[in-house]
Order: structure tokens, then C-alpha cells, then sequence
């Protein structure tokens, strides 16, 4: 028993060895790599979103790459929201060690927008001309109510395309709104409402199958699903995820809204 032990013991250590050979390995392929492919360019840019979701793993990796200072002309901007983020969170961990091995990160506060840069930014979502006296008007309306945030100010022209106060003109060859009827819109207040919201023009049998899959956790077979509902055939389960996949996408990329309405005034004119 005691060779037994000190044998597994062995193992256990030879194992986090093999482990930790293999990490630095693909840290110098991903180093070598970007020495590679920065030294054909005169600046790469490596942009990593959603950082508030990364893992230690993907932190240590990153870490690795700003301390190798053979990579040239390489500049990493990260991007995460700095609520999700609190001082023991592993981000924030690295960050103060990187400081404190005098690393040089600049850090940008980004906040809501400003009712100018609004603007342009319903008028791009329209294909429109920023110029435009309605298209202000309606910017404004939308920024009073969102209070400038991005991602509420697209979800809400979406939602007025939706619920058909936006419409395409085609004599005008313009899209056109219901002044009134904007003004009196209620907006959201958070992504979970958003969500719900949506979720609730979904057709009745897809709001069920939503409710019969979350029942049954983050991953489920297709199959299952039918089995619980027996009323449901294979054929219409693939049209209400098509329509639950829909719903998804416009949450998780708001720049959806805009390609959705000006192709949809491409293809109507």
C-alpha cells in the first residue's frame, strides 16, 4: 500500500508537469505566431471582446503574449463591461499584476452616447441622411428614452419595426413613423425585459417548447422535446428554433437591427 501511495503520487505530479509543459507550449506556437504575422504588417490590431467571461486559462495566455516583447507592432484591446468585473474578479487580478510589472495599459471609460452621436447612429440603422429633420426628431425621442445607451436605442427601433410603427414607404422610398406613437412607446428597461418582450410575440406553441426545453437544462435532444409534447411533429420544431435562433441572434449582435432594416428597404424597393 504505501509503494501504491508514493506511485500515484508520482503519477499525479508527472501529470501537472506534462500539464504545465503543454501550456507553455502553445503560449510560444501563439507567440510565434504573432511574430509571424505582425512582422509582414505595419500594425496588427488583436481585439478580444467580452473579457468579463474569460477564464484564467485565456488570461494567463494573453499575459503571456503582452510580456513577449519580440512581437512587434501589435497592439490588444480588450473590451468588458465594468460592472461584471469586481476587484476579485481573475481580469481584474491580472491587470494589477501586469501594472505592477510596470506594463503600460490605457483604460477608456466608455459610456452612454450623446444625443449627437445618436443620430448618426438611427440614421446608419435607416439608411437615411443624418440631415434629415425627422430622422433627428426621432433620435432624439429614442435617446430621451434610452438615455443614450447603444444597445437600448437599436433594441428600440427594432422593437418599432416589429410592432409595424416603423414602416418602409414605398412611394417615398423611405422608411417612415408614427411621431405620436413613438413618443408614447414605452421603453425597456433592462435585457431581460427586451427578452421577455420578444419571447412573447413568439407563437403560442413556440413559447411552449421553450418552456417544455428549459425544463430540461441547457442542452437537450430535439427528440426529447417531441416526446414530451406528443403534439408536436419534428417538422415544427425546427421552424420554432429557426424562430427562437431569430430572436437570439437580434440579442446577442445588435448591429443585426441595422443590416435587417436597410436590406429590408433594399429588397422592398
Amino acid at each position: 500500500a504505501p509503494q501504491l501511495g508514493s506511485a500515484k503520487r508520482r503519477l499525479q505530479v508527472s501529470l501537472a508537469l506534462a500539464g504545465k509543459e503543454s501550456i507553455a507550449k502553445m503560449h510560444y506556437a501563439v507567440r510565434r505566431l504573432l511574430k509571424i504575422v505582425c512582422s509582414h504588417f505595419k500594425g496588427v490590431v488583436l481585439f478580444i471582446d467580452d473579457l468579463q467571461w474569460s477564464d484564467a486559462a485565456t488570461l494567463d495566455l494573453l499575459k503571456s503574449i503582452v510580456l513577449d516583447g519580440e512581437i512587434p507592432r501589435l497592439l490588444i484591446v480588450g473590451a468588458y463591461r465594468e460592472d461584471e468585473v469586481p476587484d476579485h474578479h481573475p481580469l481584474a487580478l491580472h491587470t494589477r499584476e501586469l501594472e505592477e510589472m510596470n506594463v503600460s495599459i490605457t483604460k477608456i471609460k466608455i459610456g452612454n452616447l450623446s444625443v449627437n452621436y445618436a443620430i448618426p447612429l438611427v440614421a446608419e440603422a435607416l439608411g437615411m441622411d443624418d440631415d434629415d429633420s425627422k430622422v433627428k426628431s426621432l433620435a432624439e425621442t429614442i435617446h430621451r428614452k434610452t438615455e443614450g445607451n447603444p444597445f437600448f436605442i437599436l433594441m428600440f427601433l427594432r422593437s418599432l419595426y416589429d410592432e409595424k410603427l416603423l414602416q418602409y414607404n414605398f412611394g417615398a422610398m423611405k422608411w417612415t413613423w408614427d411621431e405620436d406613437a413613438v413618443n408614447s412607446k414605452i421603453v425597456t428597461e433592462n435585457v431581460a425585459s427586451v427578452l421577455v418582450n420578444k419571447m412573447n410575440r413568439l407563437q403560442e406553441e413556440t413559447q411552449r417548447m421553450l418552456m417544455v426545453a428549459s425544463c430540461l437544462g441547457s442542452n437537450f435532444r430535439k427528440s426529447a422535446v417531441v416526446e414530451v409534447m406528443k403534439n408536436i411533429s419534428r417538422s415544427e420544431m425546427r421552424s420554432s428554433m429557426r424562430s427562437v435562433s431569430s430572436t437570439a441572434a437580434t440579442m446577442e449582435s445588435s448591429s443585426l437591427l441595422s443590416s435587417d432594416l436597410t436590406n429590408s428597404s433594399a429588397v422592398r424597393s
